[in-house]
């Protein structure tokens, strides 16, 4: 199968992370430690000619920073996949979601264009992908029904007693960091998206820019999300930082654990699929 390099390299698959704690953990779970020479791209080895994985780090937060990261993996390496993970702030209790627990996104919602009109206010939408449903059916769901598949994958200690859960559902991106419950901005969006699991910064920047790339019928770049939840958006107003520093190391390790088991089955079907197209075009020739 020929793949069309971007400016860098070719890449099979995209890892994005925002902050430096979770492009550490990421990094090390994965084993993308070489630094490709001026960019701020690692991958396993740089000998290779297509790399399975390459990984990189936001320069910030916010939509607006991870839509330039993404548009940058996307110029440099035409990954087929594009995974974004890190931390999220949950909704506690919703789906009985709890701390330490792993939100993988099956709709994304952005939390930020609204019309304040007449004492009302009035919602707007944009454009985007959501998370890929070929990944969410063929990778997920197995996960879900194996805990042992990624549970035993966690490499931080839990701060309390318990187990992950692994949920999908609707994550919300903005361009805020919720930490107080009784704020009345903050109020208005949690009950506006009363079936969102997670909320965070950045799956929509990514998920338009996945939406703005696809301009070829050869190139159909697919996106997941996966959150291990830090916080809780709707409790702990005044415990919410401390609680955020506790649980931090333990759900990125928690994502990166479904991740990890999800990209390591993808990557097996990937090379399945493709030594069985060069089998079959060596038949018919």
């Amino acid at each position: 199968m020929t793949r069309k390099a971007g400016t860098v390299g070719k890449a099979r698959i995209a890892i994005l992370t925002i902050t430096k704690e979770e492009f550490d953990i990421a990094s090390d779970v994965f084993g993308l430690k070489k630094n490709l020479s001026a960019t701020a791209y690692f991958v396993s080895d740089l000998t290779a000619e297509i790399h399975p994985i390459v990984i990189r780090k936001s320069s910030a937060q916010t939509n607006l920073i991870s839509a330039e990261a993404a548009g940058e993996l996307i110029e440099d390496f035409r990954p087929d996949f594009i995974f974004l993970i890190g931390t999220a702030g949950g909704y506690g209790g919703r789906d009985e979601l709890k701390l330490g627990d792993v939100v993988v996104a099956d709709y994304l919602e952005y939390s930020e264009y609204w019309k304040y009109k007449e004492k009302r206010v009035l919602r707007r939408k944009l454009a985007y992908d959501h998370p890929s449903h070929f990944l969410l059916d063929r990778f997920f769901e197995p996960l879900r029904a194996d805990d042992l598949l990624w549970q035993p994958r966690i490499k931080v200690a839990r701060p309390q007693d318990g187990k992950p859960a692994l949920l999908p559902g609707e994550i919300v991106a903005g361009d805020r960091l919720y930490g107080d419950p009784d704020n009345p901005e903050q109020q208005r969006i949690l009950e506006f998206f009363d079936k969102a699991l997670a909320f965070e910064m950045e799956a929509v920047g990514l998920a338009r820019t996945v939406y703005r790339a696809r301009r070829t019928v050869d190139y159909n770049p697919q996106l997941m999300v996966i959150r291990g939840i830090s916080d809780l958006v709707n409790q702990d107003a005044d415990e919410n930082q401390n609680t955020r520093k506790e649980w931090t190391p333990y759900a990125v390790s928690a994502a990166c654990a479904v991740a990890s088991a999800l990209i390591e089955a993808l990557i097996k079907h990937l090379e399945s699929t493709e030594q069985q197209s060069t089998e079959e075009a060596g038949t018919r020739s």
